[in-house]
């Protein structure tokens, strides 16, 4: 068993932002065991998060919880150690294992060597190595039969079987049809021993000298009714203003469906099985409650009452007393249910010995199993364990560009980029409500593999890289998982954030262009007032009603029809041709100042002008940006990270690639006649460089 040189120190690389261990050597996972938790970089991951082979994490996750903490992945290591003798041998990270490597000084490791020795044949190759495909081939053959070695018997185990009676009955006892262990075989046995021999010495009691079973049934058919009733009356008796309570109030009374049967029932075995008094006498022919009516009279023919008082009805209860006591005994017991005569036959049949060997065929292969899975365990580790604390102890595979980490679902190809910063994850609201402070542009996704049995999950994919401008909610996906299994499915949700520098950075400015760009359309939009006045004029709102000629002032016949707008249009036409001057020479005029100073003074004073833009705004944007975690992220996922780890404009490119073209490739540059629309749209822009041209030149005059 390989000890830990002492001699060698701790080293810490700087993964993410912070210092975190890299395992490097299998010897690294000894060193491991000696790292205070705090300085481990995930505590507890989901099993349903992590991408690689589901036995090994199921391996690792001892307690079968779903989740893998530190403490499982120290015992992990820890067997390891315990069952090799060299834990070097774990560098190769292969799916085969010498036999001589096993350390039959511990328990578990001679169990592995002795049964590998026993079935060499079967689990060993051509090297005379353990190999992981062949003991999960000798394992999938075990467990193909109706026995898989867990202690748990099926229906199947003993469908040809004389016991399969007796199973029957147990598992119908206890609503487990294809369930069954040793333990509630041997309960079953003691219980029916135990029930037939105090059957044997116990008689059931009469009632008065009768058969107390159809006396019993009326009896019990009206106890608690009759209990209740005089209960009502003891209220009663205590203060009569009790009785109150039993008057029914018509406005108070809660609304009711005549015609719904089932509701008036309802009401009817809620009501008091009679109209309580302080007499506390119950009349058992006329005021009775109708829904117990037929009870009550079987009731009173039987035990031959027309009244029942409080005294009589203690007394009948007493009478009953002894039969009560048989029946808690012959029906509070599960397997009395069966009665005395079923269990004696069954005891008596040779069932319970069949089952009990099938049990021991049972437990005979459960031995098989176990060396089975501890062996696969240990190929497993060999070749997993490694990699896996790169991916919890350390998040060295998660920054590492030239591989997909165990914490990464796989790839969305989309708008010509790979994006590989997606995770698995259960539920888009309940990870959003988490991952939204973690100030990533973040994608959510439906996805469904390919292939006869499709799967449906969801991804949450941070985007660290291009833009947003072709990326929206309903927009088709495509994902390849880590197996090379492809999925098809489309973004259902998206979390807006910061994704470059360049996309932060002139981001206020593209929201400034979209708002004017909208006010400019609604400016130019007329299309929303026509339909309104369109509707009005239809709706009667605003009747066209066409108006009468008006009288003609002197003034109006001396300028004539028009005149008047004539002239206003003159002066309106004349002030904007003044205005359009004075813009003109104003513009004018600062061309000129502009081009009389010197190139350089120019230049500083543009350079002057885009700093006081754009320094503040690529301040803002850095700080942005710095604002984004990756613990958030992967903790809204269940994950619970010990470390902080920030996106860094470095790092984002890890996750985020754009298109990789063949080495080599010829890019050609096809050209295309222009169409004839651009040509005239290149006359009207030098048409209005000319007009405007000409308008300078002659104010400059």
């Amino acid at each position: 068993m390989k000890q830990l040189n002492k001699k060698n120190k701790f080293v810490f690389e700087n993964i993410g932002g912070s210092f975190q261990f890299h395992s490097r050597h299998a010897e690294d996972l000894l060193r491991i065991l000696q790292l205070d938790s705090t300085v481990w970089a995930a505590l507890c991951v989901p099993v349903a998060s992590l991408n690689g082979d589901p036995a090994f994490f199921q391996a690792l996750d001892g307690d079968g919880n779903g989740m893998i903490r530190v403490d499982e992945v120290r015992s992990a290591i820890t067997w390891l150690n315990d069952v090799l003798t060299e834990i070097n041998v774990l560098n190769s990270q292969e799916a085969t294992l010498p036999l001589t490597a096993l350390n039959c000084d511990s328990q578990d490791g001679r169990i592995m060597a002795e049964f590998a020795a026993a079935h060499a044949e079967e689990l060993l190759n051509e090297n005379q190595q353990l190999e992981l495909s062949k003991i999960r081939g000798k394992l999938k053959q075990v467990l193909s039969g109706p026995l898989t070695g867990d202690g748990i018997m099926k229906l199947s185990a003993i469908a040809d079987s004389p016991a399969k009676e007796l199973y029957l009955a147990i598992t119908g006892l206890l609503k487990t049809p294809d369930h069954m262990t040793a333990d509630d075989l041997e309960k079953f046995v003691s219980n029916a021993e135990s029930f037939i021999e105090w059957a044997k010495t116990t008689e059931k009691p009469l009632f008065r000298n009768q058969d107390p079973v159809l006396y019993h049934d009326a009896y019990k058919a009206m106890a608690d009714k009759i209990d209740e009733y005089f209960r009502f009356c003891e209220l009663i008796q205590i203060d009569p203003a009790h009785a109150g309570r039993f008057q029914l109030n018509p406005a108070q009374l809660p609304e009711l469906d005549l015609q719904n049967s089932e509701q008036l029932n309802a009401v009817l075995q809620q009501a008091p099985l009679a109209i309580p008094s302080a007499d506390a006498v119950l009349d058992l022919k006329q005021t009775i409650n109708p829904f117990y009516q037929k009870k009550a009279e079987n009731f009173a023919r039987l035990f031959e009452l027309e009244t029942l008082n409080e005294e009589q009805w203690q007394q009948l209860k007493n009478d009953f007393a002894a039969y009560e006591e048989y029946l808690s005994k012959a029906r509070g017991d599960l397997v009395g249910q069966l009665g005395k005569d079923k269990l004696s036959e069954l005891l008596k049949s040779n069932q319970v010995t069949l089952l009990r060997q099938r049990f021991a065929e049972d437990k005979s292969l459960s031995s098989v199993v176990d060396a089975l899975r501890k062996l696969e365990r240990l190929l497993l580790y060999r070749r997993y364990m490694l990699d896996f604390a790169n991916n919890f102890v350390s998040f060295e595979a998660f920054f590492n560009p030239s591989r997909i980490s165990m914490l990464q679902a796989g790839r969305l190809i989309m708008d010509g980029k790979s994006y590989t910063l997606a995770v698995w994850i259960n539920d888009v609201a309940s990870h959003k409500k988490i991952a939204v402070r973690s100030h990533l542009c973040l994608l959510y996704l439906d996805v469904v593999s390919s292939g006869k049995n499709a799967v449906n999950r969801k991804l949450a994919v941070a985007v660290t890289g291009g833009s947003l401008s072709r990326i929206y909610v309903g927009k088709p996906a495509f994902f390849i998982d880590n197996d090379n299994i492809t999925y098809n499915g489309k973004i259902v949700d998206m979390v807006e954030g910061p994704i470059s520098f360049g996309q932060t950075l002139f981001a206020p400015f593209r929201r400034m262009s979209e708002a004017v760009s909208s006010k400019l359309q609604k400016l130019t939009d007329f299309s929303s007032t026509e339909k309104t006045l369109t509707q009005a004029i239809d709706q009667g709102k605003m009747p066209v009603v066409t108006p009468a000629a008006p009288t003609q002032s002197p003034a109006q016949r001396f300028l004539g029809n028009g005149s008047v707008m004539l002239l206003a249009g003159g002066l309106s036409v004349a002030a904007l041709g003044a205005g359009l001057s004075f813009v003109l020479k104003s513009i004018t005029n600062a061309i000129t100042a502009i081009s009389a100073l010197p190139a350089y003074v120019i230049l500083i004073w543009i350079a002057v002008l885009l700093a006081i833009f754009l320094v503040p705004t690529a301040i803002f944007a850095f700080l942005k940006l710095r604002k984004r975690n990756l613990t958030l992220f992967l903790e809204a996922g269940g994950w619970a990270v010990n470390l902080p780890m920030r996106l860094n404009m470095q790092v984002s490119g890890i996750f985020t690639h754009t298109a990789e073209y063949p080495t080599g490739s010829i890019f050609k540059l096809i050209t295309r006649p222009k169409p004839r629309r651009s040509i005239i749209f290149i006359l009207l822009i030098t048409i209005v460089l000319a007009a405007a041209t000409a308008a300078l030149w002659y104010l400059q005059k």
